[in-house]
C-alpha cells in the first residue's frame, strides 16, 4: 500500500522519485506474493478493508489487471538475476540493447551492468509504473508481450524470468504454434534478439533445450 501511495503521488505531481521514495518502491513484492494475492478473493472477508483501499488507489482497469496477474506475478531473487548477468558476461556480452519480457518490478534492470540499455515489458500497469519510477533510465512498456511490436533482431541480448503458465496468448506472428506462455516468450525473444546475440532466461523442464527444436515444433504446431 505504501508503494502504491508513493506511485500515485509521483504520477499526480509528474516528478521523479526521491531516494526515500525509491526505498519504499523497491519493497514492492508483486501481486502474487503470499498475503497479497488472497486480497482479491472476494470470499475472504478478513481482507474487505484491504480490498476497499485497493479500489481507492487503483482504477477499475488496474484492479482487474492486478487480479489477473496473481497466478504468475512472482519476482526473481536478486541472486539468480546476478548469476544470469555474470553468465552473459562470461559468454562475451559486454553491453548494448537488452530486452526483458515480463520485467516485473525490475530486478534484472536494477542489477544490469554498465553500457546496457534495458527495455522491459510488463503487463501489469501498476508494476510497470513502479519499475519506471525506480529505473527512469530504462524503457518500460506497459503492455502484453504478445502485443509488443519491435523489429526482428533489435536487441543484443535478452534476460529475465519468463512467466510460467499454461495460458496461450494470441500472437499470430510469434506464437502460431499456440505454445504455453513461457515457450512463447522464449520463441519471441529469440526472434527479437540479433544473430550472434545471447539469451539468458529462467524457464522450466518443459522448454526444449535447442532453438532448432523449438522452431521445428513451432512449424508443426505441436509443442
Amino acid at each position: 500500500m505504501a508503494a502504491l501511495r508513493v506511485l500515485r503521488e509521483l504520477q499526480e505531481q509528474g516528478r521523479a522519485a526521491t531516494d526515500a521514495e525509491r526505498s519504499v518502491l523497491a519493497r514492492w513484492g508483486s501481486w502474487g506474493a503470499t498475503g497479497v494475492a488472497e486480497v482479491f478473493d472476494e470470499s475472504r472477508l478478513e481482507y474487505e478493508a484491504d480490498r476497499a483501499e485497493l479500489r481507492e488507489l487503483l482504477t477499475e482497469d488496474e484492479y482487474r489487471a492486478a487480479s489477473r496477474t496473481v497466478i504468475n506475478a512472482h519476482y526473481t531473487d536478486p541472486a539468480l538475476a546476478t548469476e544470469i548477468w555474470q553468465t552473459l558476461n562470461a559468454l562475451g556480452f559486454d553491453g548494448g540493447r537488452v530486452l526483458e519480457p515480463g520485467s516485473g518490478a525490475g530486478t534484472f534492470i536494477g542489477l544490469a551492468p554498465e553500457k546496457v540499455h534495458m527495455t522491459g515489458v510488463e503487463l501489469d500497469p501498476v508494476t510497470a509504473g513502479i519499475s519506471q519510477a525506480l529505473y527512469p533510465e530504462a524503457e518500460i512498456r506497459a503492455e502484453s508481450f504478445a502485443k509488443t511490436r519491435l523489429p526482428a533482431g533489435y536487441f543484443d541480448a535478452t534476460v529475465g524470468n519468463v512467466p510460467f503458465a499454461r495460458t496461450r496468448l494470441h500472437d499470430p506472428r510469434h506464437n502460431a504454434g499456440k505454445h504455453s506462455m513461457h515457450n512463447h516468450f522464449i520463441i519471441k525473444s529469440l526472434d527479437l534478439t540479433r544473430p550472434g546475440g545471447v539469451i539468458g532466461v529462467i524457464s522450466s523442464a518443459f522448454t526444449p533445450v535447442s532453438y532448432t527444436h523449438l522452431r521445428a515444433h513451432e512449424t508443426r504446431g505441436n509443442l
